[in-house]
């Protein structure tokens, strides 16, 4: 008789649990642009590499092109997103929209113990380095997308968090690039202690201008982490 741990073994994953495996796979090759900008998508080539049929390829495709990491035209499938300086900086505007107005509502609503949790995201992981030719960036663009997070989430409104955790998937590959550029990497740290002390000081006409001028992203230098990202994809080249 068969124990209920190899029947258990034996079940057939459900046909969402198929979708949501399969999503979550392509997706990060999409956030990562494992797929070129532009690039059609081969759905039966992609099915092969996922080990699952067509049916669960499209079906997160179809939810991607809704999450904005591809396109979809009639008769011709499915593109990946391009990759274009307006589109960068239009995320970044749209960020910095969002993390404003929820850094308004995180100075009234979220309690000292809660503004102290979200200033250590930053803190604990990401302490300043002297030698910052060191510095890890990715990790740092971790701590960053962290430590922002954290303070939309005093907001304490799902929609903003919503939002900015879409928003986030999308620049995640920029995030890196737009940190470790010349513009960023002599500021980040000194901006984040700023934001910290407006935080806690419930500051929020001075930390809503501190975030909204951290995060927006000028025509120039959209146009600088665009040819970077550019040079990322195509020739696997950074700085």
């Amino acid at each position: 008789m068969r124990s209920s741990t190899q029947v258990k073994a034996q079940k057939p994953a459900r046909p969402a649990d198929v979708v949501d495996r399969v999503y979550e796979a392509i997706k990060e090759l999409a956030v990562e642009y494992r797929f070129k900008p532009g690039e059609r998508v081969n759905e039966v080539e992609l099915a092969a590499r996922l080990g699952c049929s067509r049916t669960p390829v499209r079906e997160s495709l179809n939810r991607l092109v809704r999450d904005g990491f591809m396109t979809f035209v009639p008769n011709k499938g499915f593109y990946s997103r391009e990759l274009a300086p307006e589109s960068v900086q239009a995320l970044y505007e749209l960020r910095a929209s969002i993390e404003r107005g929820a850094f308004r509502w995180a100075c009234q609503r979220a309690s000292d113990k809660e503004i102290a949790a979200a200033a250590a995201v930053w803190t604990n992981s990401a302490g300043k380095l002297d030698d910052m030719s060191a510095v890890d960036w990715t990790q740092v663009a971790k701590a960053d997308e962290a430590f922002h997070l954290a303070i939309v989430e005093l907001s304490q409104n799902s929609e903003m968090i919503r939002a900015i955790g879409e928003i986030n998937d999308r620049i995640r590959f920029f995030r890196v690039i737009d940190l470790e550029s010349k513009r960023r990497r002599g500021s980040t740290y000194d901006e984040h202690a700023a934001i910290i002390d407006a935080l806690t000081r419930r500051d929020e006409d001075v930390g809503g201008a501190l975030i909204e001028r951290h995060i927006i992203m000028s025509s120039a230098h959209a146009v600088e982490v665009t040819k970077e990202g550019l040079a990322r994809i195509f020739f696997g080249r950074t700085g």
